[in-house]
């Protein structure tokens, strides 16, 4: 029997060789074609976060059981949405892979023990192992797919855009996906300030694939970065029918046109979309909970009364629960704690966090940013606003190795600046919008002039 802690790997007696090509000319092993078939429609439906991928591929998995890339791309799909409560899922579909009667191909055999890493709980060693393998397998578009999503979730800004510019000489224009890969590009040109190059390649992706969201979402992230709301605005709404209706990413792109309405001044607007968009179900992903946190966050900062929803967000974290997996996450789920006042979640959190923190990985790199952030925070809704200012201003230089993007972590410089205004701070808060005008953030002001706590904000949005 494998080891538990490592997971089951491939055992290669007396395996069967059969085999067909995805769109992209990999091997597959299956001895049914419906299974390569469902495998492509899979991918393109992963690919662009649109429907149900998992509903189309489950069946398939139902009639061929031992359809070894199609128990990869299922545990993929799972590792893909950054929350921990999918990793047991995408564990037990890598053994359902290593338990197949066909002989993997050897990009099958790379693909699986990478995932097998994340899902046993260390994305720095998956990330390291999909970058090998994306080096021999450059035309992999589930693995390249996942190493980018990591690279996000591990703050590898670097890599989101030089990952792509490795494989993109072996793809070609004709390729079955190379928009998708040009969607990726686009984002990682953006994260590395290529404000210019990043629009112009993900527009172009979005003409090759117009139901491409993250192609989307990267010109979307161009318009913020740049403080073009009103661009902004109309790009969002010119694709509101690629990305708003069962789509993975409906929450987060309604968060980004949020976040254009608030570099407005348009708080009204704002708050609404979180009622009507971003406000989390019973059943929410991590990363939409951090959506919802980050944006009641910043409407708290500019004064504005968001009423219950605070406690409704942070019962939903507490529901969700699986602390101690992603720093980012961590961070996101403090906010909500101490925003609503919910001392029994952030002490729950802190023990989760704790644990994590001394275990060897990628937590414990992340700890150096997400205990002074948890801290700030709580700093800032009690009023501390010096302590607040003291605790992030050694994190703001080392924000990246938290994860997610500029756009998101500059929730932590304006926090900071916020503080740090409140406080008197008037030259550093002065400072500190300097900063964030170098990478061409929105410079509107928060402008509230009311100390922000639980008991003393505006009754109505301005």
């Amino acid at each position: 029997m494998p080891d538990a802690h490592v997971g089951p790997t491939f055992i290669t007696l007396w395996r069967i060789t059969v085999t067909f090509k995805d769109l992209r000319g990999e091997t597959l092993s299956t001895v049914h074609a419906n299974s390569a078939r469902a495998y492509d429609q899979t991918l393109d439906l992963l690919n662009s976060y649109r429907a149900d991928p998992v509903a189309v591929l489950t069946p398939a998995l139902q009639q061929d059981p031992d359809f070894i890339s199609g128990h990869l791309l299922m545990a993929g799909m799972m590792l893909a949405t950054y929350d921990p409560q999918m990793n047991a899922p995408a564990l037990a579909s890598l053994e359902q892979a290593a338990a197949s009667p066909l002989a993997p191909t050897a990009r099958e055999q790379s693909l699986h023990a990478a995932l097998r890493a994340w899902a046993a709980g260390d994305m720095n060693d998956g990330n390291r192992q999909l970058d090998r393998h994306l080096i021999e397998h450059p035309r992999d578009l589930l693995a390249l797919q996942l190493a980018h999503t990591a690279d996000l979730a591990l703050g590898r800004t670097t890599m989101l855009r030089d990952r792509i510019a490795r494989v993109l000489p072996a793809w070609s224009e004709s390729d079955a996906g190379y928009g998708y890969v040009l969607g990726m590009q686009a984002f990682g040109l953006e994260e590395c300030f290529a404000y210019e190059q990043a629009e112009e390649v993900g527009r172009r992706a979005v003409v090759m694939q117009p139901h491409d969201t993250w192609a989307i979402h990267a010109v979307a992230h161009v318009c913020e970065m740049q403080g073009r709301a009103a661009d902004g605005i109309q790009w969002m709404n010119a694709t509101r029918s690629a990305w708003e209706a069962n789509n993975g990413l409906a929450v987060h792109n309604h968060w980004h046109l949020a976040l254009m309405h608030l570099a407005r001044g348009e708080h009204a607007a704002a708050l609404a979309l979180y009622d009507q968009a971003v406000t989390p179900s019973p059943t929410a992903l991590a990363l939409d909970l951090a959506d919802a946190s980050a944006l009641l966050w910043r409407l708290a900062m500019r004064g504005v009364d968001v009423g219950p929803r605070w406690a409704t967000l942070a019962q939903r974290w507490r529901t969700q629960g699986l602390f101690g997996a992603m720093g980012f996450f961590d961070v996101h789920a403090a906010i909500s704690f101490a925003a609503a006042g919910d001392e029994e979640g952030m002490r729950q959190l802190e023990r989760a966090a704790a644990a994590a923190e001394a275990r060897p990985g990628a937590y414990a790199e992340w700890s150096a940013v997400t205990i002074p952030a948890r801290n700030a925070m709580a700093a800032m809704v009690a009023g501390q606003h010096a302590l607040c200012v003291d605790l992030l201003l050694p994190v703001l230089p080392v924000a990246q190795a938290l994860g997610g993007s500029h756009a998101q972590r500059d929730l932590l410089t304006l926090t900071a600046q916020e503080a740090a205004r409140r406080d008197g701070q008037h030259a550093l808060a002065k400072a500190l919008q300097a900063q964030r005008q170098v990478h061409q953030l929105p410079i509107t002001p928060l402008q509230s002039t009311r100390p922000w706590s639980l008991s003393e904000r505006r009754t109505t949005p301005a």
